[in-house]
Parts: C-alpha cells; sequence; structure tokens
C-alpha cells in the first residue's frame, strides 16, 4: 500500500477531513457515527485527521475540537497514531485572518485545553493573514511551536512563491500546504505549480475537495439550501456540462473494471508522490471505500487517459462566485447564509 510521512508520522495515502461532521447543525451526526467514521479512518492506516476552529456550527464553532476531545478521552490508544492538522488565525466572518501571535496562541491554548493529551500535529492559519507581512506570520508560528503548543507548520491556500518563502524562514518545520487538489484543477497552472515547489521543498500537498465538492461523485445539490447552488459549476447552465466529464471518467472505470472512486483519488496519487488526497465523510461505509483508493496504482496509459478525457471536457465555471476568485488557490474561507454558514470569501497570492 503506498505510503508516507507527515509531520513525521507514518500514513497511507489517504487522509479524513472532518469538516461535516459538525458544521452543518441540520444534519447532526452522533458521537457513535463520528467515532466510528474516525476509527474506520486510522484502523486503516489513514491516519491524518484535518480539522479547524471553526469547523462547527454557529452556535458553537468549536465543536469539531470538541468532538475531537471526546474521541481521543474514549480511545486515547489513538492519540499518538493520529496525525492532527488543525487549521486557525479566523477573526470574523468578513474580517480575514490574522497572524497574530497573541490570538493565535489563544487558539492553541484553547485546543489544547479541549483536546486533552492529544497534541497537535500541524498547525496552520487558515490562509495566509492579510494584516500582517507574511514573514512576520511565519515567525510567529515558529515562536508558538518553540512554546510547545504544536508540532510543525502548516501553510494553506499558499501560494507556490509563499511556499518558497515559507520554507526558507521554516525550513523543515514546514509540513504541509492545504489546497484543493481534483480532476478540476489538475489542469490549473497555478494547482501544478504548487505541487512542483512542493515535491521540490519536501512539502507534502493535502489536497482538500478531491471530489470537486460532490461534482465529480454525482452528489449534485440536494435542494434550494445547499450552499453548492452558489458555485458556478454547481449551477444550471454549467452543471450538466461538467457532468460529461464524469460520465467520460464513469466509463474509463468501466472499461478499465475499477470503481470510479478509484480512478478520482488514484490519479491524484498517481499524478504526484507528495500529494495526501483529503476526501471527507459521514459515513464509515464510504470513508472505508476511500482508503481502499490508496492501494491503487494506476498505469501511465490509465493516467494518459485520464487527461486526455480532462483536456476534452474542460471545466466549465470558476471554483466560487466571480467575486470570490482571485490569483491561485484563492478561496480562503465559506460560509453561506441559509444553511449554517457564511459568504466569506477572500484571496491570497
Amino acid at each position: 500500500m503506498s505510503e508516507m510521512i507527515l509531520a513525521g508520522k507514518p500514513t497511507i495515502r489517504m487522509g479524513l477531513g472532518l469538516m461535516g461532521l459538525t458544521l452543518f447543525a441540520d444534519q447532526p451526526v452522533s458521537d457513535d457515527v463520528a467515532f466510528e467514521v474516525i476509527k474506520t479512518s486510522l484502523d486503516a492506516g489513514a491516519t491524518h485527521l484535518n480539522s479547524a476552529m471553526f469547523y462547527g456550527s454557529p452556535s458553537d464553532k468549536l465543536s469539531n475540537l470538541k468532538l475531537l476531545g471526546r474521541f481521543f478521552k474514549a480511545y486515547p490508544e489513538y492519540k499518538d497514531k493520529a496525525i492532527l492538522g488543525v487549521k486557525g488565525g479566523m477573526i470574523g466572518a468578513f474580517s480575514g485572518c490574522t497572524g497574530d501571535i497573541d490570538h493565535l496562541r489563544k487558539e492553541l491554548l484553547t485546543a489544547k485545553e479541549l483536546l486533552g493529551e492529544k497534541e497537535i500535529d500541524i498547525f496552520a492559519c487558515a490562509r495566509v493573514p492579510d494584516d500582517r507581512p507574511f514573514e512576520e506570520t511565519i515567525k510567529n508560528l515558529i515562536q508558538l511551536q518553540t512554546e510547545g503548543l504544536f508540532r510543525t507548520i502548516g501553510l494553506s491556500e499558499t501560494s507556490a512563491s509563499s511556499m518558497r518563502l515559507a520554507h526558507q524562514i521554516a525550513g523543515n518545520l514546514i509540513s504541509s500546504n492545504e489546497i484543493e487538489v481534483s480532476l478540476q484543477t489538475l489542469l490549473d497552472p497555478l494547482i501544478v505549480e504548487s505541487i512542483k515547489t512542493a515535491e521540490e521543498l519536501g512539502i507534502i500537498i493535502i489536497g482538500y475537495s478531491p471530489f470537486g465538492h460532490g461534482l465529480l461523485s454525482r452528489q449534485t445539490p440536494s435542494g434550494e439550501g445547499d450552499w453548492r447552488n452558489h458555485l458556478p459549476r454547481f449551477q444550471k447552465e454549467n452543471l450538466d456540462r461538467n457532468l460529461a466529464l464524469v460520465r467520460d471518467l464513469e466509463e474509463l472505470a468501466k472499461k478499465n473494471e475499477r470503481k470510479l472512486t478509484e480512478v478520482i483519488l488514484g490519479s491524484m496519487i498517481a499524478y504526484s508522490p507528495n500529494i495526501l488526497p483529503l476526501p471527507g465523510s459521514k459515513s464509515p461505509k464510504r470513508v472505508a471505500e476511500n482508503n481502499a483508493a490508496a492501494q491503487v496504482k494506476l498505469s501511465e496509459e490509465e493516467m494518459k487517459e485520464i487527461f486526455e478525457i480532462l483536456n476534452k471536457n474542460p471545466v466549465i465555471g470558476t471554483r466560487y462566485p466571480e467575486f470570490g476568485m482571485g490569483a491561485l488557490v484563492s478561496v480562503r474561507f465559506i460560509v453561506l447564509t441559509g444553511c449554517h454558514m457564511l459568504t466569506c470569501l477572500w484571496f491570497t497570492m
């Protein structure tokens, strides 16, 4: 099975995004189900758990970390095995992200209290803070790391040039950069540049939304309250054309006797040795299926066919609404009203 080292610990080449377990207050997940999801991932060797200080409902933004605290209290045997990543720095719906050392220290102390004996393996500002020079933010994170508040520094939605600068300042303390990687983004030259730079610097790319917010797995918006209705790629004039890509991928999977999940996740693994796909799910069965894809080795011919399909079916519509698209890996945080999320988009370069 394909493995890698992240923050000094081993994992198969699959992670688990935890946002969906707590963010949507109208779709509650019981502790029993959430714990089974997490155990299914860890038992398979998919040891990276991806959380944030803000992965909760409006009434309790810390509920994701509280869930993890309850999990590790119930199952302390997993605390050393798990590679826990936490994002922070958010200072309000439209106020952006901060690199202020006092703000970050306060968040980390709160997280430490909620997590009990489980340490944070990777801590990242949710996006590149726009309230100070990037160099200052990285130096602040180094200071907090030396205080023992977390083990390694992560980046999030950070461009290739900023990744180089962070590595120049912090060296091997920089463990990862979390960006959107899927078959809808692998033709984006800015995404490709970030991946190649990560390979050069020895940084792991944590690839969130590998299923394109569900589009690649045909999990299209379920109703008017679904926040994805705001995304251009899901809007009626674009959705049918974007599903043509999915149809061709399904045909390729059938021809090669593979599951669509294996094609989608396996292609990310084959594309670069530094990519760790980060799917999320509330279903233990689906988590097991995703983890199984880490064993898949797509051939060069299969990858050639996949990219022929991508070039034949260019994605229609930007990743996010026009006002939310800026430079590289541009969206910082999304919360849309009507489904317990408030739109908050801003950009980084």
